[in-house]
């Protein structure tokens, strides 16, 4: 599975000032599936194909290493695979940037989930809310047309 680079990135994030927690586990190490114990990371910011996380565990930065992320917004609850792109140290934790890859009904999902949770975290911002809807749409409108294209 390959990650596309942090540094290009094709979606907004979404930052979560409320508090938002996910569950993180360690899915598969070296292809090999694994059961481990969850912990509570929390999140800070979010977008349909990756999210950015602290916790105080020391997690490994390689494609070998797949976590499972269960993460729930408003009514919206996720349950993805990803693998952790960069780790860095911030003061007794560690922040960590994040890359899963769902399917696109996964992935639009999510887009309206953070839309849903963008308006709740700032009722008064409806052009913020308004910006997003477009930016999200207009991704979704060239990858239909991209996708007919063939």
């Amino acid at each position: 599975m390959t990650i596309p680079n942090p540094a290009v990135r094709k979606d907004m994030r979404i930052r979560l000032t409320d508090g938002t927690k996910a569950m993180i586990s360690i899915y598969r190490v070296f292809g090999n599936d694994v059961h481990s114990g969850e912990i509570p990371v929390s999140v800070h910011n979010m977008s349909p194909t990756g999210m950015q996380f602290a916790t105080h565990l020391r997690f490994p930065v390689s494609d070998d290493f797949a976590i499972r992320i269960k993460v729930k917004l408003g009514d919206w609850e996720f349950a993805l695979i990803g693998h952790i792109l960069w780790r860095r140290k911030e003061e007794n934790q560690y922040l960590y940037g994040c890359a899963y890859l769902p399917d696109q009904k996964v992935r639009l999902a999510i887009v309206r989930a953070l839309n849903e949770k963008l308006r709740t975290q700032n009722p008064q911002q409806t052009r913020i809310h308004d910006l997003y809807q477009r930016m999200t749409d207009k991704d979704r409108f060239v990858r239909l047309r991209l996708d007919a294209r063939g």
